[in-house]
């Protein structure tokens, strides 16, 4: 690990990863940005804190406030940064927790709002190293969010092509790997779902979902959400051999 990666990875580690609340990370992420406004890593910090306190207390100042940060890191790191591709990864994210939760209020939430989280993250994928440990996470974001209709429904051909190579690209012991595998047997749902659409995919959905609840512990949370895939691809199957 060079010496920037290494200093800034401490700094993170420091304001978000050390036994402090949230309201303490936060205070500690406006003291660093107030220091070193022109680094753009302290308005990654700043917009981090701001993100985690949102997600845990739901304040939408706290979303805007992160989202403002997040955009000061990428106007001020550029292309050149060496995290230009996190800045981008960590906004698109942000903006997809605007996005869900927007939905969960209003149904007929518009998935073209999700158009600027694909932008940036399409951009962020296209700063990645053919052999970064960050190319499977990054094509499996802009393949979510293609999925839920950021760019209308054809996307989610380039979804299904984009969730394959991210888990041909994902490392066998990587501990992200269930979470890909549970993306691509939710889009593939998403593509049996359509009319028309060839039976085998609602098949190849529930096995995927089911590598999905091998590869997760048993008792991780996120196995709920991969037993209603299993239910869903389960249900598109028995309705297409119907």
């Amino acid at each position: 690990m060079c010496d920037t990666a290494l200093a800034r990875a401490e700094v993170l580690a420091s304001v978000l990863y050390s036994d402090h609340d949230h309201d303490e990370s936060v205070k500690l992420a406006r003291t660093l940005e107030r220091e070193h406004g022109e680094d753009p890593w302290s308005h990654y910090v700043l917009g981090m804190a701001l993100g985690v306190r949102y997600v845990a207390e739901g304040d939408r100042t706290d979303l805007d406030g992160g989202l403002e940060h997040l955009r000061e890191a990428i106007r001020l790191g550029g292309t050149e940064d060496p995290d230009a591709g996190t800045f981008r990864q960590q906004l698109a994210g942000a903006l997809g927790v605007r996005w869900s939760r927007a939905l969960i209020e209003d149904p007929d939430t518009d998935p073209a709002e999700l158009a600027e989280a694909l932008d940036v993250a399409r951009e962020g994928l296209e700063m990645t190293d053919t052999h970064s440990p960050h190319l499977p996470d990054r094509l499996t974001q802009v393949a979510e969010l293609l999925a839920q209709g950021a760019a209308g429904p054809e996307g989610l051909t380039e979804a299904v092509e984009l969730i394959e190579y991210a888990l041909e690209e994902a490392h066998p012991d990587d501990p992200r790997l269930s979470r890909f595998q549970h993306s691509h047997a939710r889009i593939l749902s998403l593509a049996a779902a359509r009319p028309g659409a060839d039976p085998a995919l609602a098949e190849a959905a529930e096995t995927s979902a089911l590598r999905a609840g091998h590869l997760a512990p048993a008792y991780d949370p996120a196995q709920a959400g991969i037993a209603a895939t299993i239910r869903s691809a389960r249900m598109f199957r028995i309705r297409s051999a119907g």
